[in-house]
Order: C-alpha cells, then sequence, then structure tokens
C-alpha cells in the first residue's frame, strides 16, 4: 500500500490555515490537501490543479456550491480560495 500523505491522510504532519471572514489565501505557503469547513461557509473563488469539469475546464465554486455546512470537507491539490464569510481550515501537504 502507498505510504503518500494524500493516501495516509497526514494532513496535520504538513500544517494548516485557518482563514476566516472576507479573506482569502494565495498560496504563499504551498497547496493545500483539503478545505474543511469549521463554520457554515460561503467560497468565492476555489482554485485548484486536478479538478476539472467534463468540458476540461478548471470549475469555479459556483460550479460546485456557493455555501458549504459546517463539516464539510472538500479534497483536492488546492492553489488559493477567497472567502465571502465562514471559517475554513486549510490543510498543507
Amino acid at each position: 500500500m502507498s505510504r503518500s500523505r494524500n493516501n495516509a491522510l497526514e494532513f496535520s504532519s504538513a500544517g494548516s490555515i485557518i482563514v476566516s471572514g472576507s479573506n482569502s489565501y494565495d498560496g504563499g505557503a504551498g497547496k493545500f490537501g483539503a478545505v474543511q469547513c469549521l463554520k457554515d461557509t460561503e467560497i468565492d473563488e476555489l482554485n485548484a490543479t486536478n479538478i476539472v469539469t467534463d468540458d476540461g475546464e478548471t470549475p469555479d465554486t459556483g460550479d460546485l456550491a456557493d455555501t458549504f455546512n459546517a463539516g464539510t470537507i472538500i479534497y483536492g491539490d488546492f492553489t488559493d480560495i477567497t472567502l465571502v464569510s465562514g471559517l475554513v481550515a486549510l490543510h498543507r501537504i
């Protein structure tokens, strides 16, 4: 079995960043593999390197949803995020 961080879900060993309110994270401290909503959260923009729609385009949150409930975890290879409101933990990879 593979021992990569993603397969073992060891995000905490690489650290996490907390983003709240109407703030953003621009990828300055590296990519993150999970967005964990700690409160109900409205995401304005979420950019990923490995998520594409069926037409081959990188989706924005308008293609996914606008508001995510507390407890939601979105997995991927993300580079940056902009919130409208809420509180998230970005788990680095």
